[in-house]
């Protein structure tokens, strides 16, 4: 068993666990990049 250590769920195989993280690591980008935006706009 492989867990997701953003979310704590479970996978049978690390192949499938892997493309799970890839959302969590693709969501977590966005929200640098649509902080960064919000920062920028509001000088």
């Amino acid at each position: 068993m492989h867990q997701c250590y953003y979310c704590e769920q479970l996978f049978d195989s690390k192949e499938d666990l892997y493309e799970h993280v890839e959302v969590h690591s693709d969501i977590e980008r966005n929200k640098e990049i649509m902080d960064r935006k919000n920062k920028d706009s509001k000088k």
